[in-house]
């Protein structure tokens, strides 16, 4: 009777180490899936250097032609003063649509964001769109008025 009762015991606990394995291998599956869409690479239109044109779409006297971008594979850019040598902003692109993106800033680095985006988080939501000629139009909108940046890409 008492052996019976050390054999029930043991299986139990075998029974909860078995339970505990795959309810830790199933959180780590989820952990992993979370981080894997920062490594995803980017679209090929988005990969590549940009040079911004002289003004904003919304603003003629609103100077922008100083704005380089660089944008790699894996969505990452930077866009930076290319005039003044000034820091700009980096970090990394989301596309969540054919029409929208997540412009995510680096927080740890110096950071100087184009004065025509003044007010953006971190994490902003952005309208974007290609041109019939290959620009890249992205557009920010602070809720009082539109601010579209224009890129054509470096020869």
């Amino acid at each position: 009777m008492v052996n019976m009762g050390l054999r029930r015991k043991g299986i139990i606990w075998k029974f909860v180490i078995l339970l505990l394995i795959v309810m830790l291998t199933l959180a780590l599956a989820g952990c992993s899936e979370g981080g894997k869409a920062e490594s995803e690479p980017i679209a090929e239109e988005f990969r590549g250097g940009w040079d911004c044109e002289e003004t904003t779409l919304e603003d003629p006297d609103s100077y922008t032609a100083y704005l380089h971008m660089e944008v790699s594979d894996d969505g990452s850019y930077s866009m930076y003063d290319a005039e003044a040598g000034n820091p700009g902003i980096e970090g990394r692109l989301e596309v969540i649509s054919d029409t929208e993106l997540i412009l995510h800033i680096n927080k740890t680095v110096d950071t100087d964001i184009p004065v025509e985006w003044e007010g953006i988080s971190y994490d902003q939501k952005m309208k974007y769109c290609f041109t019939h000629d290959g620009k890249l139009q992205i557009s920010y909108d602070n809720g009082k008025k539109t601010s579209t940046l224009v890129f054509y890409k470096r020869s």
